[in-house]
């Protein structure tokens, strides 16, 4: 069975302590693109096309979430709605058997 490394976290360089010892992790490094991403944030006009764009994919998949929501409320409320066409109203001795 494979064991999980107990990771140190008071550890301040970040290495890992393994049962076979301790082993020294490396920092991540950035990429091109993430450093140009970086650098380009620094223009709020990007910034704010950037953030804006992301609200607005929150949006739609909120607004599409709320319509979805509101179907199954309308089905559920359709399935405890009783039926006014019911025949089995007519006939108490019946209706009897079936609430039970």
């Amino acid at each position: 069975m494979t064991e999980k490394p107990d990771i140190n976290i008071a550890d301040p360089d970040g290495g890992v302590n393994l049962p076979e010892g301790y082993e020294e992790t490396e920092m991540p490094t950035f990429t091109e693109s993430e450093l140009a991403h970086q650098e380009m944030m620094q223009n709020p006009s990007y910034a704010v096309a950037t953030h804006e764009q992301q609200l607005n994919k929150f949006a739609n998949i909120l607004e599409e979430l709320a319509a979805r929501v509101v179907a199954l409320e309308q089905v559920i409320t359709e399935m405890n709605t009783p039926d006014p066409n019911d025949p089995i109203k007519d006939y108490p001795e019946v209706a009897a058997h079936q609430n039970r």
